[in-house]
């Protein structure tokens, strides 16, 4: 149930602070191979964590 007009933001902060918490050793492989257009976020993952 949606109780505002903007739950997919509310959504993605939540998932960003327990990306935070959590790390990105946390998400399941199986969540990662089932992404749409990975192959154009793989290039800006290894960027990313390559500066970390």
């Amino acid at each position: 149930m949606a109780l505002g007009n903007d739950t997919h933001t509310t959504a993605c902060i939540a998932g960003g602070l327990a990306g935070i918490h959590f790390g990105f050793e946390a998400i399941p492989l199986r969540w990662m191979d089932a992404l749409r257009g990975r192959d154009l976020v793989k290039p800006l993952e290894r960027a990313l964590l390559l500066r970390a």
